[in-house]
Order: C-alpha cells, then sequence, then structure tokens
C-alpha cells in the first residue's frame, strides 16, 4: 500500500473523529462546535510551531520559549476576544497563527548568533521580516476583533 494513500485516510479519519467529538460535546456538556473548532485551532498552530522546533532545533532553547509564549497568547485570544461569540471560519487560522508567526520570529531574531557578515545579513533580514511583520499582524487582529 501507498503511504501517502494510508496518510490521506488517516487524516481523514482524523477530521471525522473530530467532528464527532466536536458535536458529542455539543450535544452532552454543551460545549457549542464553534468553540471546539476555534479551541483545535489555537491548539493546531501551537503543535506546528512545536512541531517545527523540536525536529529543526532539537538542541536550542529559543524554539521551547517561543512555543509557551504561544501557548499563552493563544490561550488569551481564546479566552479574552470576541472570537468565542462568533461562528468558525476560514480566518481562525490566520487569528492564532499570525502572532504565533510574529512571536516564532521575534525568538529566532533575538537569539540568531552573528559572529561573521553573512550571520550579520541573515540577522537584518530576520530583523525586516519581523517589522514587516508586525503590522499585518496588528491589522489582521483588529478586524478579527471588529
Amino acid at each position: 500500500m501507498d503511504v501517502k494513500f494510508v496518510r490521506y485516510c488517516l487524516g481523514g479519519l482524523g477530521i471525522i473523529a473530530f467532528v464527532a467529538i466536536a458535536f458529542a460535546l455539543d450535544s452532552t456538556l454543551g460545549i457549542p462546535v464553534d468553540t471546539t473548532i476555534h479551541a483545535a485551532i489555537g491548539i493546531a498552530c501551537v503543535g506546528v510551531m512545536a512541531m517545527i522546533g523540536w525536529s529543526d532545533y532539537p538542541d536550542e532553547k529559543w524554539p521551547r520559549v517561543a512555543v509557551l509564549v504561544a501557548l499563552v497568547i493563544n490561550a488569551g485570544l481564546f479566552l479574552f476576544s470576541p472570537l468565542t461569540h462568533h461562528p468558525a471560519s476560514e480566518a481562525d487560522m490566520g487569528f492564532f497563527g499570525a502572532p504565533d508567526g510574529v512571536v516564532w520570529l521575534t525568538s529566532r531574531t533575538v537569539s540568531y548568533p552573528v559572529a561573521d557578515a553573512h550571520q550579520r545579513a541573515v540577522r537584518q533580514q530576520l530583523i525586516v521580516g519581523l517589522i514587516l511583520s508586525l503590522p499585518f499582524c496588528a491589522m489582521f487582529l483588529a478586524m478579527g476583533f471588529i
């Protein structure tokens, strides 16, 4: 059997299981399906950051710090934003993912070692990326709060 086919089947079964759990939580505990979807998206964004951090940077400390900060930010967005009162949409991934990307980029920029001219140029590119991503994230969150 093809490995990609098995992965797609497992992914599809995972989605079906998630939807079944979301509807079960709605019918038994009264937790709306949209709230479950919002929580899953926030957890998925942090999970992607953790997977990248632990696979690409296993011996470095900054990915763990970035994941913890992103987890706190996502929990704050989930608990204290008007997002939980709105239906789930495609923009929710950006609502949680944009601040996580800024946290990731900030952590990488701060911890990037500079020993020669090439590394200094890479760090300058990271700083430019951070400067450009902050207004985008702010505008995206502002649109989400409106």
